[in-house]
């Protein structure tokens, strides 16, 4: 027979095991409160309140590039025995008279190739935290060993008499004394330069951290303590920052998301990233990896907790932890120079040559309309950073749409009729040689887009997810796309879909020559076709 009760619902009383710190009608009891251990632990730790990244209102030092510093010793080693060994051979004429001559200036080519071959330090941390002596006996087995491969292949080779081959041998050890003295030389000013540089903080890689849990406060405890002279540590960030989650080593440090990590990007130069999560988060790494893969930077993983234990085979790098690199820049620091320097001097060179056209169509323009002779507007250019690209005008002053909200279309009525001619034959985008100059832009690379422009309104990022790749290269003024017939307005979404697998495609395998290829087809092409409007 069922129990029932005449009691209305809300006055029924059911008996809860005491064991809970509750009574029997679920009041707290008095006897026994129901606490938390942990409780007074977390009120002994103060409240963590983040601190938003902020960038320094001063002028920071100007920082010293460790591939420049790599590259400038290295240079500077080469002239040193360049001309130690022109030197003394000029003052050798023991080596003239015995017919040596073309042995010596073999020699001296094989020593060179030699030494460039073998130019010692490979990473520039051996260069900024080695001792000076380390330094020193490092450039001079380098040399002494270009030396010994120049004389044993001259000397097997050309097969000397015994007169010629006492005087060039004394050449040969005039020359490598003269050479070390040179390279003892150049790494005692190194030395001092270094000690400056690094007390000005200019030496400094700009590290930023994405994790705020124990693994991420292990990580900047080690870096903070083994690398301060050489690392600086921004921020850290995370989009699951919470109270608990953050060890005191983080509570002082500026804190941020992921978006404010991206923002940061495109403020100022970050040279690295290190992921300080845990490597069996696997999903969430993933997602992470992909989000901060948008931005052109180094990428690493941090070792998990046995890694802190486990030095790096190269214990110069990073205080010695062993870093998972998984993303990084697509050109190397010195595929980078070579570009640029490219860029440079032939821009230059470009409007040396172009001055009278630029000049005539300046003028032609002031004559056709009113308003200013050239156009400004705001494209995204390296690292998703916006930049000024300059044009001719060609649409009436007071239409000028400077964010790019609206695409041009067949007879556009904003178009003057000398800005139709010039977009017709592309001469509206020659003062972008002055943005070559000015760093912005490259000769070769992804054209920059419009930051307001849209494809049937949706934005770029939503319909090609890794559009923002094509911005880890500086823009171009033509490009692998716009030879390849992708020119003008972007009409269709399969219309981007193919102009972004093109950019991504000359990323991916950039080349000085696969610039000149491009540069000599956008003479036939890009300046010829006639579908711009």
């Amino acid at each position: 027979m069922p129990i029932t009760s005449s009691l209305p619902p809300h006055q029924l009383r059911v008996p809860l095991p005491t064991g809970l710190g509750l009574d029997s009608i679920g009041r707290p009891s008095r006897a026994k409160r129901l606490t938390d251990p942990l409780a007074a632990r977390r009120e002994a730790i103060p409240a963590f309140v983040p601190r938003p990244f902020t960038l320094d209102a001063e002028h920071p030092p100007t920082r010293i590039h460790p591939g420049a510093l790599l590259s400038a010793v290295h240079a500077a080693d080469f002239v040193v025995v360049l001309l130690a060994g022109l030197a003394t051979l000029a003052l050798q004429p023991s080596v003239w008279s015995a017919g040596m001559l073309p042995a010596a200036a073999g020699t001296l080519v094989m020593g060179l190739m030699a030494r460039v071959l073998d130019s010692g330090p490979r990473q520039p941390q051996q260069l900024i935290r080695g001792r000076l002596t380390q330094q020193i006996a490092d450039g001079e087995v380098h040399a002494l060993t270009a030396f010994a491969f120049a004389l044993l292949a001259t000397v097997t080779v050309m097969q000397p008499a015994a007169e010629a081959r006492t005087s060039f041998i004394e050449w040969i050890l005039q020359w490598a004394g003269v050479s070390i003295l040179g390279i003892a030389t150049v790494r005692l000013v190194l030395s001092r330069l270094l000690t400056r540089w690094r007390s000005a903080g200019r030496l400094k890689q700009v590290v930023a951290i994405y994790g705020t849990g124990d693994h991420a406060g292990r990580l900047v405890e080690r870096l903070s303590g083994a690398s301060s002279e050489t690392i600086d540590i921004v921020g850290v960030f995370d989009d699951r920052t919470s109270r608990r989650a953050v060890p005191l080593a983080l509570r002082e440090m500026p804190h941020g998301t992921t978006s404010d990590l991206v923002e940061l990007s495109r403020q100022c130069e970050i040279d690295r990233i290190i992921v300080a999560l845990p490597h069996s988060a696997e999903q969430r790494l993933l997602e992470i990896l992909r989000k901060l893969h948008k931005m052109p930077v180094e990428i690493s993983l941090a070792p998990d907790m046995v890694g802190f234990s486990v030095p790096a085979k190269d214990q110069e790098r990073f205080a010695g932890l062993p870093l998972i690199d998984v993303y990084g820049r697509p050109l190397s620091f010195g595929q980078n120079l070579l570009k640029t320097g490219f860029d440079r001097i032939a821009a230059l060179l470009g409007i040396i040559m172009i001055s009278p056209v630029l000049v005539l169509v300046a003028l032609l323009v002031k004559l056709d309309s009113k308003g200013p002779v050239l156009f400004r507007q705001n494209r995204y250019g390296f690292g998703d950073r916006v930049i000024g690209v300059y044009k001719f005008r060609t649409m009436q002053a007071d239409q000028a749409d400077t964010n790019g909200e609206k695409q041009t279309a067949v007879n556009d009525p904003r178009i003057t009729r000398v800005g139709g001619f010039l977009r017709r034959w592309s001469i509206d985008e020659l003062p972008q040689l002055f943005n070559v100059l000015r760093g912005e832009l490259s000769l070769v690379g992804p054209r920059p887009h419009a930051v307001s422009m849209r494809v049937k309104q949706r934005r770029n990022e939503d319909i090609v997810p890794d559009y923002a790749l094509r911005h880890h290269v500086k823009p171009g003024i033509t490009g692998w796309a716009q030879v390849n017939g992708y020119h003008g307005p972007v009409e269709t979404e399969r219309h981007l879909e193919q102009r972004v697998a093109y950019d991504l495609d000359y990323i991916n395998n950039w080349s000085l020559w696969f610039d000149l290829r491009i540069l000599l087809r956008t003479l036939f092409i890009a300046f010829g076709h006639r579908e711009a409007y």
